[in-house]
């Protein structure tokens, strides 16, 4: 699902998280539903919601969105590779 070469590219988590974290860097919080609303205006086209949901575990997976209650938190943090200490 991150990449599918029998999907529009437009469809892949990469680009799709890159778009909300562009609509979350001028709106730090938001619903999910006025989210999904941003992106489909943003995309030209309407797309389901589990795209969204797929682009928001992935960036959850990488601590750089939060989601509490239906609202979806930009959690503007640097990220450090060096300082995991799991390796």
């Amino acid at each position: 699902m991150i990449i599918n070469i029998d999907r529009k590219p437009d469809f892949s988590l990469y680009y799709l998280g890159s778009i909300l974290l562009a609509i979350l860097e001028q709106v730090p919080v938001i619903s999910i539903e006025d989210l999904l609303s941003e992106m489909q205006n943003q995309l030209n086209e309407k797309i389901h919601v589990d795209f969204i949901y797929y682009a928001l575990d992935w960036l959850f997976l990488l601590s750089i969105v939060k989601i509490e209650g239906g609202q979806v938190y930009y959690e503007n943090k640097e990220i450090d590779s060096t300082q995991n200490e799991t390796f």
